[in-house]
């Protein structure tokens, strides 16, 4: 209710307020933490608050694509607030949220883009795939935007995680050099959480070797990377050991 007190004037503190804390952030509030069911935790309350603000959501959602296509700086709140719905109402299946979703891949505004494929990404389903290879196509020709697709596509919930990553680590598109193509495929890992901190170890094992490949040629972003691992001792068992 005390969302209509800002729905006109401010979009982006109910866009603020929507926003649940990543996983990442969560785990300076839990000891030991327990990053796979605290990742389960985070994706049932986001669809929890999807079904139980749904109607409210998609009204607000109305509102603000009426305003989001205005050019810079006008329409930012709306497109912050887009994101926001998007992402709490696609977890829960909304096939018309999906495609206005998709449709937006291949708009103008490069926030609802991203937007679009940060919503999609947590759902399997076939607009998830198309929106990844639109993407591609749109941007293979600019590496620093590619980069976000080289991020998304890493941290994916796959049935095979790793052999999809060990893909874009030899993908034409990647360059092996860049700091910021490395960062965006191994920090992608660190967000597939099921994938990295895997009871058996070997998402960990995985992100080690490559660390380990990076550092090779390049000490500097291998040390950075290496912070992944700086919270192993607050981790419950097996991942402590692992």
């Amino acid at each position: 209710k005390n969302i209509n007190n800002y729905r006109e004037s401010e979009k982006a503190f109910i866009a603020e307020i929507l926003k649940i804390p990543l996983v990442s952030e969560l785990e300076i509030y839990q000891y030991p933490i327990d990053p796979i069911n605290l990742n389960k935790s985070y994706e049932s309350f986001n669809s929890f608050l999807g079904k139980s603000l749904e109607n409210l959501l998609k009204d607000l959602l109305a509102q603000s694509y009426e305003y989001s296509s205005q050019k810079w700086p006008k329409g930012k709140e709306e497109r912050k607030l887009i994101e926001a719905t998007w992402s709490l109402l696609i977890i829960n299946g909304n096939e018309g949220i999906k495609n206005d979703a998709l449709n937006a891949i291949k708009g103008s505004s490069m926030t609802l883009s991203r937007a679009a494929l940060n919503a999609l990404i947590k759902v399997d389903c076939p607009e998830r795939e198309k929106a990844m290879k639109d993407f591609y196509e749109k941007w293979e020709n600019n590496p620093v935007v590619l980069d976000t697709w080289f991020n998304l596509e890493s941290s994916i919930p796959r049935k095979d995680p790793i052999q999809r990553i060990k893909q874009l680590l030899i993908h034409p598109r990647f360059d092996p050099i860049a700091p910021n193509s490395i960062r965006a495929v191994l920090g992608g890992l660190t967000r597939n959480i099921n994938c990295f901190h895997s009871y058996d170890g070997t998402g960990y094992l995985f992100m080690a070797e490559q660390i380990a490949n990076v550092d090779k040629n390049n000490p500097i972003i291998a040390s950075r990377l290496l912070k992944v691992f700086s919270n192993w001792n607050k981790y419950i068992e097996p991942n402590k050991e692992k």
